[in-house]
């Protein structure tokens, strides 16, 4: 080879180096993994899994006191009574809802793959405490419901802390300027306007809860 077509050579690969890296790197460039996991264990009414059956039975959990709200997990779709934080406690409400006749399953649902892809408009910390606020929600719906069951909150405080939730997600909205989780956002914060229409029940304060915790298991921010 000349001198002269080694530095042409030379040349071509300086060039070209950008972009064969540029390719190799897509996922560290790209995208970033948030510190974040959740688990919640859903006590679901047993029924086949198929969302017809689902639908059609999700009423008559609703008329016993459950939350009644279908969540699919793993491809098959479950009606949900309640949703806990712990695993004893959703097997002891289980329990207790089979000496009543009602036959019941718990359901782990878990999420630990959090990735967000990279972008301008919306940063990884922006990501983590969006879903670290609708964690809280659910742990504030949690409380409620269960305040509400035992007669230790009125409908008065009911509707305060049903306010707080709703300003939460509002501020959540404002914030979500790339849209990252505008859809899921606007569902709770409608969802939280029917709960509030009316007299307040623990059932409808656990749908909610629920839909809460599925939007976080859920959530798309790929």
């Amino acid at each position: 080879m000349t001198p002269r077509r080694k530095i042409r050579a030379f040349v071509l690969f300086v060039l070209t180096c950008p972009i064969i890296m540029f390719w190799c790197l897509p996922l560290s460039a790209c995208s970033s993994r948030l510190d974040f996991s959740a688990e919640f264990y859903y006590v679901c009414y047993s029924c086949p899994g198929d969302s017809l059956s689902a639908s059609s039975i999700s009423s008559l959990v609703s008329s016993y006191g459950g939350a009644g709200y279908i969540v699919l997990l793993d491809g098959k779709y479950y009606v949900t009574v309640a949703a806990y934080y712990n695993e004893s406690d959703a097997q002891s409400v289980r329990d207790a809802l089979a000496i009543k006749q009602l036959e019941c399953e718990v359901v782990k649902a878990e999420r630990e793959d959090f990735t967000l892809r990279r972008s301008e408009d919306i940063s990884a910390e922006e990501c983590l405490s969006a879903l670290r606020t609708i964690y809280s929600l659910s742990v504030m719906c949690y409380d409620l419901a269960n305040g509400l069951d035992r007669f230790t909150i009125d409908q008065a405080a009911a509707k305060s802390v049903l306010d707080s939730v709703r300003d939460s997600l509002e501020g959540l909205q404002r914030a979500d300027s790339a849209g990252a989780l505008g859809t899921d956002i606007a569902r709770m914060g409608a969802e939280c306007d029917d709960v509030m229409y009316g007299y307040i029940l623990s059932k409808d304060v656990r749908r909610l809860q629920i839909i809460l915790c599925d939007a976080i298991i859920n959530v798309d921010l790929t």
